[in-house]
């Protein structure tokens, strides 16, 4: 048994935005600790095929599931990010760059970098939305800015992602708890059972 539980997730993913927001409690309730994992789920697109909204009729779908959801969870003002979907490079980069400059800050940047695109509607694209983020938490700018850029953060970014693909993670959000796999948010319960 891990004292964690592996938080893989896209920022461009709407129901990764609904799950963050509670994993963490989530975490507190089976024991463990949430280490977040952001992840490029092209990548697992390239890799094996497809893209998530391709279909129109499943595309329909979740846009009218995820609104009524977030609903569901007290979220009045979410909407769609520009311009997406849109790369969700500059903030997973900068997520690791908080993680190893203050790793106790990671949900909190987690939480404030999903809020600017699924609450605020800006662009995951956009570096000055991260980076806004980062500066709500006392960051400084220009150091994050370097930071997200340097080769160190680059490499875990492309290493988690790669990790991500060999242990079967396929959409976000995705879950591994002592090895055994969760899809989706909606699987916490199930989550809560097993290991609560």
């Amino acid at each position: 048994m891990t004292e964690s539980i592996d938080f893989y997730f896209d920022f461009a993913s709407p129901y990764g935005f609904l799950a963050c927001r509670k994993v963490g409690d989530l975490a507190s309730t089976v024991g463990r600790k949430v280490n977040w994992r952001p992840f490029l789920i092209g990548a697992v697109y390239k890799a094996h095929g497809g893209a998530p909204l391709a279909h129109p009729l499943k595309r329909d779908y979740v846009f009218k599931d995820v609104f009524r959801r977030a609903k569901i969870d007290g979220v009045e003002r979410m909407q769609t990010p520009a311009n997406f979907p849109a790369s969700s490079v500059p903030p997973s980069r900068l997520a690791y760059w908080v993680e190893r400059e203050a790793p106790e800050e990671m949900g909190a940047f987690v939480e404030a970098a999903y809020k600017a695109f699924w609450i605020d509607g800006r662009d995951t694209a956009d570096p000055n939305a991260a980076l806004e983020a980062a500066e709500s938490l006392g960051f400084d700018r220009d150091k994050a800015m370097a930071g997200a850029k340097c080769q160190a953060v680059k490499d875990r970014l492309r290493e988690v992602t790669e990790t991500a693909l060999e242990r079967g993670v396929f959409g976000s959000p995705f879950i591994l708890i002592d090895g055994d796999p969760f899809w989706g948010g909606d699987r916490f319960a199930d989550i809560e059972a097993l290991y609560g």
